[in-house]
């Protein structure tokens, strides 16, 4: 064990915010402009896709699947940069490269340009930047490590709260063409000048970073590599969490447009769900950062799915309108709580020296699992199989998660 179970913080989260603002507003910034790299943004410009490039909910799914896991394999490659290179240097070049992938994105002319953009954007948001902010939170704190990686989270949330209802909104005002470059343009002033003075090293913060680990002498702490790591049954048992975690709720977010054609929705209403899905995914993030710094990860991982079971029979049963936001609501509890506390376990289990191999491998098992989920989704539209037994297959699946989690964690 690399994380002693009596390891706790006695710092309060108020002042723990006071003295970290900068660095966990670096973190923010980063999962913040990972949004447009996110499938619940993506998603909002696939009937415009469809449309323009002639495409089923199978072809799309099926591009977004291929593109996904290309993503996956690249980010098996670069995941573990982040041990090595100079965290400042590092996240300047991503966030350039995001930008760019922003960019581009206005200039797709076909399915095959349509492929490469989502590659890129993908790759480098739900890719690197989002592994870069998890790997540098887990591994600059230990005792507040739970609630670094959930305030740092937080810039999923806003995402989720504001990309959403803010590209409906510019997408009955302006082509879609139009919005990639402004989204690229804003990320560009908000973020890039400021990356240098929001990172710098401070005397609160007592885990280290990929540089001080690097030089440091042997220690007793056990260091898990990536090799050692592939050999571990435990890891495989754990990976159901962010398959089952990702691949439903990606692929929900994916045929949002066709779900709530088949609910009977209206679009802006959903839209306006979305913000509840942001405001108890806070809701679920910190309680998961609290309870991981007072608890451990591993007592507390695996109830993650438990939340998202709840929604997808919600979803299943209820066709009035008014049960969207309590499928929101539960949805948004579980995708909160699973970030902290999944990424908290790695760091426990596996140690930091290698935290970003590590995370690379846990990365691209929940990249496949987003990858999976709007395909065999999108398909299952395409045969016209009931959204009721969609959802229900979902959840059975999400609680062989639940079972395997606790057989993992088990005290030996």
């Amino acid at each position: 064990m690399t994380q002693s179970e009596g390891q706790t913080s006695n710092i309060r989260t108020r002042e723990f915010v006071q003295f970290e603002w900068r660095f966990l507003l670096f973190g923010f910034l980063l999962t913040f402009w990972s949004g447009p790299g996110q499938t619940f943004v993506i998603s909002l410009f696939g009937g415009h896709f469809r449309e323009e490039f002639n495409l089923s909910h199978g072809d799309f799914g099926l591009l977004y699947t291929v593109a996904t896991l290309v993503s996956a394999s690249l980010l098996w490659k670069t995941g573990p940069l982040v041990d090595h290179l100079p965290l400042r240097k590092f996240a300047i070049f991503l966030v350039c490269l995001m930008i760019l992938a922003m960019a581009l994105m206005s200039g797709v002319q076909g399915p095959i340009t349509l492929f490469a953009g989502i590659l890129f954007v993908r790759f480098m948001g739900q890719g690197m930047l989002s592994h870069t902010a998890v790997t540098a939170m887990a591994r600059r704190y230990e005792k507040e490590r739970g609630r670094a990686i959930a305030f740092a989270g937080l810039g999923f949330i806003a995402g989720e709260a504001v990309f959403p209802p803010a590209i409906v909104l510019a997408l009955s005002l302006f082509d879609w063409r139009l919005i990639w470059p402004s989204i690229a343009v804003l990320a560009a002033i908000t973020f890039l000048p400021f990356i240098g003075k929001l990172i710098i090293h401070t005397e609160h913060q007592d885990g280290k970073g990929a540089e001080e680990l690097e030089a440091s002498l042997p220690t007793s702490e056990k260091h898990w590599t990536r090799a050692e790591l592939l050999r571990d049954k435990r890891f495989y048992m754990l990976c159901l969490i962010p398959i089952a975690q990702s691949g439903i709720i990606t692929g929900l977010f994916f045929h949002q447009v066709h779900i709530i054609e088949l609910k009977g929705w209206s679009f802006e209403w959903w839209s306006i769900c979305f913000t509840i899905f942001a405001a108890f995914s806070l809701i679920g993030g910190l309680m998961a950062g609290f309870l991981v710094d007072r608890l451990s990860a591993r007592r507390i991982v695996p109830f993650s799915l438990l939340f998202m079971d709840l929604a997808l029979i919600l979803l299943s049963i209820f066709d009035h309108e008014w049960s969207a936001p309590f499928v929101m609501a539960a949805l948004g509890v579980g995708a909160g709580y699973t970030t902290p506390s999944l990424s908290s376990l790695w760091a426990e289990l596996y140690g930091t020296r290698h935290l970003g191999a590590i995370r690379s491998v846990a990365s691209v098992v929940m990249v496949f699992g987003s990858a999976l989920g709007p395909v065999l989704m999108g398909f299952a539209f395409d045969l016209e199989m009931a959204l009721s037994t969609i959802t229900l297959v979902s959840a059975l699946l999400a609680f062989a998660g639940v079972g395997a989690a606790f057989q993992a964690l088990k005290p030996r």
